[in-house]
């Protein structure tokens, strides 16, 4: 009998507390909370407490104008770089004059400090992490104002340690000294079998294994591939030997053989 009853008791506490939750649902979905943050004449006569907004204030929305706004936002929600459509058909023939072709690389040794050196860093950073890096230059992009390069070699964790940037904030110039370095001249172009063939990669493929980088949609215009939908570059656009190759010594010295007694 006291069992019975105890069950009775949890069966009833368990009803009001459900009835009250549910009731106190369905009143918060009434209640007179403005669905923007601009009050309109008609929506401030309903505010409660009748005072006025602090400035810069977010008003709440509504439980029943969430679902709507949330579709709203998702919407024009773009979580990835790849979703950034290029500005030009990329099935399109590419047409590149030798001026386009020179201001290109004329642009490109401004943030280098010879050729060859890593690219310096045009913007500020305030973060030094690889992964504050990946967010943008681990798929690059491109848009109508921005060209965002992809990395041209392979993950490193530290992007610091080869890249600066050009005007670093946290360091005086005073720390810098002046160099008459200038290293040699990027190449124009590379060498070809004959006329029509395609020309040899003027440059050491090592750390640009990437072509897309400064070849892809997201390069610079003076720079890009003519066909940009061909993917396997080094099927025709063969690496250069002497730059790719490691140079032996032409007598390779061996150590000597142990003593034997």
């Amino acid at each position: 009998m006291a069992e019975s009853r105890n069950r009775n008791a949890v069966a009833l506490v368990s009803f009001v507390v459900i009835s009250s939750t549910t009731a106190g649902y369905f009143t918060g979905l009434q209640a007179p909370m403005p669905s923007s943050g601009i009050l309109s004449a008609s929506v401030s006569e309903d505010r409660l407490d009748k005072k006025p907004l602090a400035e810069n204030v977010i008003v709440a929305t509504r439980y029943a104008d969430m679902p709507a706004a949330t579709r709203g936002r998702q919407a024009v929600w773009q979580t990835k770089l790849s979703d950034f459509k290029p500005t030009a058909d990329p099935l399109a023939k590419v047409e590149i004059s030798a001026a386009d072709k020179a201001f290109a690389l004329q642009r490109r040794s401004g943030n280098r400090a010879f050729n060859g050196a890593p690219p310096t860093i045009p913007h500020a950073i305030h973060q030094t992490s690889a992964a504050a890096c990946m967010v943008c230059h681990g798929e690059g992009a491109r848009t109508e104002t921005l060209r965002i390069p992809r990395m041209s070699h392979q993950f490193l964790a530290n992007c610091t340690q080869c890249h600066v940037e050009s005007n670093p904030g946290h360091m005086p110039a005073s720390l810098f000294r002046e160099s008459s370095f200038t290293g040699l001249a990027a190449p124009t172009g590379g060498p070809r079998a004959f006329a029509a063939a395609p020309p040899q990669i003027p440059h050491s493929t090592w750390m640009r294994s990437d072509c897309t980088s400064c070849h892809g949609l997201a390069g610079s215009h003076g720079l890009r591939t003519t066909h940009p939908w061909r993917r396997s570059c080094t099927q025709c656009h063969a690496p250069s030997s002497k730059l790719d190759q490691t140079l032996l010594a032409a007598e390779p010295q061996f150590l000597p053989p142990p003593t034997v007694e």
